[in-house]
């Protein structure tokens, strides 16, 4: 009942921040609108989605790197448990022992399971509860799936708990020298999204002016696509001109719609390195989307300045 209790208050949390974003950003949104001015409202909109989108990816990403807290923190616990069963302690009273022990993010949940043991819930019970927390987590939750049957089926606890513990270590020790190995090809990634970013200001150097002075000849004819657009292909010049506005540029120029087009490239370019980059370092993708995060940042960030060095959109 617990459990539910704290699941509900949880998903309840998460909800509330979500609804009050959303409000926020629509509130926002409306006050653009009342502008009328289409810079402001590509401002917001673009506000407005990192309002919404931050939030829930704190307390997702929070929860992550709390499971990752405990994955690191369980061999000691169960190390611990064994040395307290070894001098002759039941292991019940050994958990609750270790319930003063500070574990880190794991500190809470082996506290309630000392609290579920004082009230007098059955040890197994109280670890597939324990499970069912942690049912994320798939190293802990198979660890602690063989304990419980190991207690169960009255086993040898201690050399059960010794080998979860041993073969524990084993993958934490394996999973950091992964991440030592592969944060080389996370700096590259980054590199990757600079250099994307670099090559379209090139093209756009070389490009644009030669379409500029094609403009004048009836032989090349429009060289701005959204020119002559019909159907589908005016609401995509339309957020381009949106982005165009955003930037300060003219949104009749050909500049505007090269610029927009290579903008949007960037940001599919910087999520995707990111998506790699956190499969790569953490094999997560709640982790890759926090690096597409930071990657976009650097995008829209680059193009700021990049634009207004006027290097893009002239």
């Amino acid at each position: 009942m617990n459990l539910d209790l704290n699941f509900k208050f949880e998903l309840t949390f998460s909800i509330r921040i979500l609804l009050i974003t959303i409000a926020v950003s629509i509130l926002l949104i409306i006050l653009g609108a009342i502008f009328s001015d289409l810079g402001v409202v590509g401002n917001l909109i673009i506000l407005s989605t990192f309002i919404v989108a931050a939030p829930q990816f704190i307390i997702r990403y929070e929860k992550f790197r709390a499971l990752k807290d405990m994955e690191s923190r369980f061999p000691l616990f169960l190390r611990d448990i064994v040395e307290s069963l070894r001098s002759g302690m039941p292991l019940h009273k050994s958990i609750t022992s270790s319930s003063e022990v500070d574990y880190g993010k794991l500190s809470k949940e082996v506290k309630k399971m000392a609290n579920q043991i004082s009230w007098g819930m059955p040890l197994d019970k109280v670890i597939e509860q324990f499970a069912e927390r942690v049912k994320k987590s798939k190293r802990l939750n198979t660890a602690l799936a063989t304990i419980r049957e190991s207690y169960v089926s009255g086993g040898d606890i201690i050399s059960t708990l010794e080998s979860v513990a041993e073969t524990a270590l084993i993958l934490e020790e394996t999973e950091k020298e992964r991440r030592s190995i592969l944060s080389q090809y996370v700096v590259m990634m980054y590199g990757i999204c600079f250099l994307f970013i670099g090559i379209l200001v090139a093209i756009n150097r070389l490009m644009v002016p030669i379409f500029n002075i094609g403009t004048t000849s009836e032989l090349i004819g429009m060289a701005n696509p959204c020119d002559g657009c019909y159907g589908f292909s005016c609401y995509v010049c339309g957020i381009f001109q949106s982005v165009c506005s955003v930037f300060a540029i003219d949104t009749t120029s050909i500049g505007c719609y090269y610029t927009s087009l290579f903008f949007f490239m960037s940001v599919i370019e910087a999520i995707a390195c990111g998506l790699v980059a956190g499969e790569i370092s953490e094999n997560s993708v709640l982790a890759g989307l926090k690096h597409g995060l930071v990657m976009c940042a650097i995008t829209i960030g680059a193009f700021n300045i990049i634009i207004y060095l006027g290097l893009m959109g002239v």
